[in-house]
């Protein structure tokens, strides 16, 4: 089986209505991570799904910003990754001649819908995405925001290499086929991340509240001292009053 071949396989599973196993495997991720962010979204305030930093955003990172705390080389590494294929896709979807598939009027347009909101997503929402993560690597809710967005480009993403194996050349189809792999592996290591990620802060979260705990019960009353016996105070007796003699 060639490289293609292989590139292509999930694809046609998906097509068949087979899941792949890296598809099942997102799925336990995507439920488990979802657990544990809204979890932890319900016991602190602010919003947990929020739209990609837009001009407020870029407003406030004119003024004098914290620097970024340091990212550990695994995230540093996938967060590049994710840009460089962001990059090479949106040019790949560019290249795209929609208008000479062998396919239905409505066909095309829905490609070319698709093609229209992935290139969106790449260029304008991925990377606010992915530089919030950057400048926040802890933080739950940010990761999780970038893995529901890859996510969705994926879905997007697949059914437009599907309609390109079907209706246009096939050297299109394998190239859109390799980074559709590409995008699912990255989500997959993203949607871990997130889960290992989300459990860590919640047994800090369950630690904290055992020492909050632990600090309270140092202060105890008990209510079953007996009180102790009030003493009440000497009387002292009048002066006797001389007695007068006849």
């Amino acid at each position: 089986m060639s490289a293609a071949s292989k590139q292509a396989a999930p694809l046609a599973r998906a097509r068949a209505g087979l899941p792949t196993a890296p598809e099942t495997m997102h799925k336990a991720i995507m439920k488990s991570a979802c657990l544990i962010v809204l979890l932890l979204s319900s016991m602190f305030a602010g919003p947990l799904f929020a739209q990609a930093p837009g001009a407020g955003a870029r407003a406030a990172g004119s003024s004098t910003q914290p620097a970024a705390p340091p990212l550990d080389p695994e995230l540093g590494n996938l967060l590049q990754r994710v840009e460089q294929l962001a990059s090479s896709l949106n040019v790949e979807l560019g290249r795209l001649r929609v208008e000479k598939w062998k396919a239905d009027s409505a066909s095309k347009q829905q490609a070319e819908a698709d093609i229209d909101s992935l290139q969106r997503n790449l260029t304008a929402a991925l990377p606010g995405f992915v530089v919030a993560v950057r400048n926040a690597p802890r933080n739950v809710a940010s990761s999780f925001r970038l893995y529901r967005n890859l996510n969705a480009l994926h879905d997007v993403l697949k059914g437009v290499a599907e309609a390109a194996g079907a209706f246009g050349p096939r050297d299109q189809f394998e190239r859109l086929a390799a980074q559709t792999n590409e995008l699912d592996t990255l989500r997959m290591a993203l949607g871990k991340r997130v889960e290992a990620l989300a459990e860590a802060q919640a047994v800090e979260l369950a630690q904290l509240r055992r020492a909050q705990r632990g600090a309270l019960k140092k202060t105890v009353v008990d209510d079953n001292a007996t009180p102790p016996k009030s003493r009440s105070p000497k009387r002292s007796k009048p002066p006797q009053q001389p007695s007068s003699q006849p």
